[in-house]
């Protein structure tokens, strides 16, 4: 298995489905993949349902038309600048089969990031380049603007960054923008966990509205509670938006039936991410407090997820130790070049006061044995 793969792996699923206690149960508690604690609004486990008892047997509308049609009333823009799919991760890749194919062509992130980046890179033969960090772990906006004036043929730029949780302020996107005006290569900016930090965060897709040169990710797995049915959305300018959709007509129905209803039945409720942006920002901050009393110091954070810094230089040792003797599962950050860094999410404030008191009994064992 690649060290790629070994990040993306449910490491609760490890050995088949319903061999190990699911999400709901008390055995396990899953903060390694930054799954909502709150769950989806009710009306889209209901609209699940009711696809389920009528329409399993039927393919699903393979242009979205309904869907489509709210998702733009959602982000305020028109049909024609949105594409969805089965994920982001899906839309990342056609991104780079559009616009990155061939080993001719370069396709620019950061260090320490989201490996899917460089796994569609590779997938679709391009160059990888990857840009330092700042102190701090931000995304180095000046460092992408001039990869971008350079000729990359695609960025992308991780905002809030994942999976460090920092986010970019309206003068780092503003540059970015600025840069990818005029630039051959492609902007592109992941802010899959964006509705963490709130509109006042929402700088690229006011400026993509008004036409800046970029595409905008968005996901419903995160804070709206729905990464089981797999939505992703793409937003920017319509002759780009074009081009992907025409890579994507080799997957005609990529996005499901149970998938298009319930993200449907949960844009009928927007308050559900006010609450749950709220309930994450407490519980952020209780999570952050109670790891610097044990030691552990964290990265301030935009998303619902914190780096936590540890006392030890063997984080693989401590999420090992946390599973096997706790039933608590992080993020062990050693594959993504953090060795002695855990990404913890951030669960409901009962779910944070029992990873750390975990984390500080196995951190105790292991200072005395040291």
């Amino acid at each position: 298995m690649s060290e790629e793969a070994s990040f993306f792996r449910s490491d609760d699923d490890e050995d088949g489905p319903g061999t190990r206690p699911g999400p709901g149960t008390p055995g396990r508690l899953r903060l390694h993949l930054n799954e909502s604690p709150y769950g989806p609004p009710p009306g889209a486990v209901d609209a699940v349902r009711e696809e389920a008892a009528g329409h399993l047997p039927h393919y699903p509308d393979p242009a979205a038309r309904t869907l489509r049609a709210a998702l733009a009333r959602h982000f305020a823009v028109d049909p024609a600048m949105l594409t969805i799919g089965n994920g982001v991760d899906e839309l990342i890749l056609l991104t780079a089969l559009t616009f990155a194919a061939g080993p001719q062509a370069e396709v620019t992130c950061t260090e320490r990031t989201f490996p899917g980046y460089g796994e569609a890179a590779r997938a679709v033969g391009a160059r990888l380049r990857a840009l330092p960090l700042t102190p701090g772990y931000a995304v180095p906006a000046t460092a992408f603007a001039h990869a971008l004036a350079d000729g990359t043929d695609l960025a992308f730029v991780c905002n809030p960054l994942n999976p460090t949780g920092t986010v970019l302020d309206r003068a780092g996107t503003a540059a970015l923008l600025a840069a990818a005006d005029g630039a051959p290569g492609h902007l592109v900016l992941d802010e899959a966990y964006l509705d963490f930090a709130g509109p006042e965060h929402d700088h690229a897709l006011d400026r993509v509205r008004d036409g800046a040169p970029a595409l905008v990710l968005r996901t419903f797995s995160k804070a709206w509670g729905l990464a089981s049915v797999r939505l992703g959305v793409l937003i920017g300018p319509p002759e780009r938006v074009a081009r992907i959709e025409r890579t994507a007509r080799a997957l005609p129905f990529r996005v499901s039936r149970p998938a298009q209803r319930a993200v449907l039945a949960a844009l009928a409720e927007p308050g559900h991410l006010e609450r749950v942006r709220t309930g994450t920002a407490r519980s952020r901050e209780h999570l952050t407090k109670s790891l610097d009393t044990i030691g552990v110091s964290v990265t301030p954070s935009a998303a619902n997820f914190v780096l936590a810094a540890l006392p030890v230089a063997d984080s693989t040792r401590v999420a090992a130790r946390l599973a096997a003797e706790h039933g608590v599962l992080v993020r062990d950050l050693t594959l993504l070049g953090l060795p002695g860094h855990l990404r913890i999410t951030v669960g409901t404030v009962p779910q944070v006061e029992r990873a750390v008191t975990a984390l500080a009994a196995v951190l105790r064992t292991m200072e005395h044995a040291a």
